[in-house]
């Protein structure tokens, strides 16, 4: 499996409890690759890690940033090992991806299968994961540094005629302190 615009790369497993709780075919990827920033910060696959703490599945999926706690349309079985550049969750449930908007909270069942996604995310990562707002970011000469995630302002889900993309660190995102009003 190829991932391009690498910014960064996880290999080791430091979270051998994380791991042990995936179902199988998330088990399986981990193993072989254990958590990445890809697309130049477009999307991001949480690792089994303790640190950095903005990679770490753990602490999304049942620590102090669960995302179960936040999100009514999220359980505690949701596994949320991605996420994009706006901060869409990717998701895990009963064998088949879904995504979480940020924005409003509603959830999409993607029918696809973990390496199904992946192959989308392959064949057209802007338009599959709807990187327009980073494109845009990186065309004016700026970049998105591991850790961060674009914000808008105001947020996509309020139609605008221009919007602003800010970096926010993944801590400060998935803390209250930028946490969408639902």
């Amino acid at each position: 499996m190829e991932f391009r615009g690498i910014t960064y790369k996880d290999e080791m497993i430091t979270d051998q409890a994380t791991l042990q709780r995936l179902p199988p075919d998330l088990k399986n990827f981990y193993r072989e690759i254990n958590g990445l920033v890809a697309y130049q910060g477009g999307l991001h696959i949480r690792g089994c890690v303790k640190d950095p703490s903005w990679h770490s599945l753990r602490r999304v999926w049942s620590d102090d940033w669960a995302l179960h706690r936040k999100f009514a349309t999220l359980t505690e079985h949701d596994v949320p090992f991605a996420q994009d550049c706006l901060g869409d969750q990717y998701f895990w449930r009963l064998g088949t991806i879904w995504r979480l908007y940020w924005d409003d909270g509603e959830v999409e069942d993607l029918e696809l299968e973990l390496y199904d996604f992946f192959d989308e995310v392959h064949l057209d990562p802007i338009d599959f994961l709807d990187l327009e707002p980073l494109v845009y970011y990186l065309e004016q000469g700026k970049t998105l540094s591991p850790g961060f995630l674009l914000r808008s302002d105001p947020p996509l889900s309020i139609d605008a005629e221009h919007y602003e993309f800010m970096p926010v660190s993944i801590e400060d995102f998935l803390t209250d302190q930028v946490l969408p009003s639902l």
